[in-house]
């Protein structure tokens, strides 16, 4: 499978969007420093079983699957729930969804960087990489909107993640600009 760089392009290309049924989908390591921040949320562990996020954590999943002989080119990979790729397993599916090149919705992960400087020391490897691909692909750090966003995961695991999708968090993310290499 891809590598946590391939990984963060993939998913901020596809702006976090399963790219199979249209879900937005949340970055595991933003829930988890936001878990963190706000002690006793409980949305995040270390397998992604904890409801109402653990059908939409963030994964990449082949389009031609390994199986029939799909590589890891990023014309291959897609964004994909956790719902999708276990519906999906090993066969071959073509994404019914295309991306927007606009909207705001970054998975959290403009939050995850925003966070993790304060919660630095609790990081894992995987997170550092995490940290430093986000980056590498444009993601800005943010912490606008923590409340807002902490309201609503409370919300979301209350009453279920349509909570979450029902309320109107508008989260700035931008991209920076990324030059080609045609330019330089």
């Amino acid at each position: 499978m891809a590598n946590v760089n391939t990984k963060a392009y993939v998913l901020h290309r596809d702006r976090f969007t399963c790219r199979f049924c249209g879900t937005r989908l949340f970055l595991s390591q933003a829930i988890k420093v936001l878990d963190w921040k706000e002690t006793g949320l409980g949305l995040w562990d270390l397998h992604g079983k904890k409801e109402p996020l653990r059908s939409r954590w963030a994964t990449v999943d082949h389009i031609v699957s390994e199986a029939e002989g799909g590589l890891d080119t990023l014309e291959n990979l897609a964004a994909c729930c956790v719902t999708c790729n276990s519906r999906k397993g090993g066969t071959t599916a073509q994404p019914s969804i295309v991306a927007s090149e606009t909207g705001a919705w970054d998975g959290l992960s403009g939050l995850f960087l925003g966070l993790a400087e304060e919660f630095a020391a609790r990081l894992s490897s995987e997170d550092q990489k995490w940290r430093k691909a986000l980056t590498r692909e444009g993601v800005v750090p943010v912490t606008t909107g923590l409340e807002a966003v902490l309201a609503a995961l409370r919300r979301a695991k209350e009453e279920g993640i349509r909570a979450f999708d029902d309320t109107p968090i508008r989260l700035q993310f931008r991209r920076k600009r990324r030059k080609d290499k045609d330019e330089e």
